[in-house]
């Protein structure tokens, strides 16, 4: 009896032991891990596929984001970490966002514009002030992104707004305008920040039809910003329109000369005429003055190559002087089936226009250098 119950003791000893290291090692025995990869920038689908590979699951949540749509913009867990296998990662997966036109504000009160951003769902990001002689302070001069680009409705804009200058309730130059058209003259007029006023069309066989003659107050007079300026405008002289008389004085008496007598030079060098304008100069007309007087203007230069023949096409050739830190050579050259010839060439400021109607027979091709670089070139059929 006593040996069965020393057997009996020794076995139950011997099961609650086994079930006692069972037991330790469920409980403090080693876990199946896994390593989190990493997951943001990648797809939803992508993201998925690598967390079954390591044994881990997914739960996709959608947030409005500016992220593409389907993109992984955040995880949970951090790459790199070890969890439980079987373990949920929470995934946040960008729902994108509608792309709309942005408005342009530009030239606006920065009130106005910011109230036009808000309302088409734009938000106002970094505000940069500039001074700027030209623009009123407040006035929004450039945004970022540009109109008409197509972007997200939440997309931050950037705004470079003027705050004035020093200058501006001084005075301005009166810009050259000759030789551009009625429209040309008054966009440059506005963006020196002067009013247009009358428009006169006067006659003149100086000047091709349509374009500015001069202006008042003349080029380069400096004014009060906001003045304003009147345009003459240039029209053919009637061909059947007789001469006006010129009334008879001691002055003009005493000035014409006997009709076999040479004409008399005075103060002239050789090679010139004395009275009429030089190379490089367009008469201008002084109300205050009895005599036309003139101004220089930088010469064109005109290689002797062959003239396109009558009834050739003519290319409208419109170029903006880009900013410069300082002067440099202007030269625009036309190439057609007649040869190569030199349209104009000039030392040029940064902003100035430069308008022209240039002929040429076949198809002809524009090029400008400044300096001596080729900047731009466009082909004419």
């Amino acid at each position: 009896m006593n040996r069965l119950f020393r057997w009996g003791i020794l076995i139950a000893l011997v099961i609650l032991s086994a079930s006692s290291f069972i037991a330790i090692k469920m409980v403090f025995g080693e876990r199946a891990e896994a390593v989190v990869p990493q997951l943001i920038g990648v797809s939803a689908v992508e993201a998925t596929n690598r967390l079954q590979a390591v044994g881990l699951l997914a739960r996709i949540d959608q947030v409005d984001s500016n992220h593409p749509e389907g993109i992984v913009i955040s995880q949970s867990i951090a790459p790199g970490d070890k969890t439980d296998m079987g373990k949920i990662v929470t995934l946040k997966v960008s729902k994108g966002s509608a792309q709309i036109r942005i408005p342009d504000v530009r030239g606006k009160e920065f009130a106005l514009a910011a109230q036009e951003l808000d309302s088409a769902g734009f938000k106002i990001g970094a505000v940069i002030r500039v001074s700027d002689q030209l623009k009123k302070p407040g006035t929004v001069m450039a945004q970022n992104p540009a109109s008409p680009a197509m972007v997200a409705s939440n997309r931050m804009v950037d705004l470079l707004v003027s705050e004035g200058g020093p200058g501006r309730a001084e005075t301005v130059q009166v810009p050259d305008l000759r030789g551009h058209d009625e429209a040309e003259a008054k966009q440059i007029l506005e963006q020196s920040d002067l009013d247009v006023g009358r428009v006169n069309v006067i006659e003149s066989n100086q000047a091709p039809a349509g374009s500015v003659v001069r202006t008042d107050p003349r080029a380069g007079t400096r004014v009060p910003a906001g003045r304003t300026v009147n345009i003459f405008i240039a029209r053919p002289p009637d061909p059947n329109a007789a001469p006006a008389a010129q009334p008879e004085t001691p002055a003009n008496r005493r000035a014409t000369p006997a009709l076999d007598a040479p004409p008399a030079i005075t103060g002239a060098q050789p090679g010139t005429t004395a009275g009429r304008p030089q190379a490089g100069e367009i008469p201008t007309w002084n109300p205050n003055q009895q005599a036309p007087q003139t101004q220089p203007v930088p010469v064109v230069s005109q290689p002797a190559a062959p003239a396109p023949p009558a009834g050739s096409k003519v290319a409208k050739v419109r170029y903006q002087v880009p900013p410069l830190a300082r002067v440099l050579n202007l030269r625009i050259v036309m190439t057609d089936q007649s040869g190569s010839r030199v349209l104009r060439e000039q030392p040029v400021k940064g902003g100035e226009y430069v308008t022209m109607d240039a002929p040429y027979s076949g198809g002809g091709t524009v090029t400008v250098n400044l300096g001596d670089q080729q900047v731009w070139q466009e082909k004419y059929n």
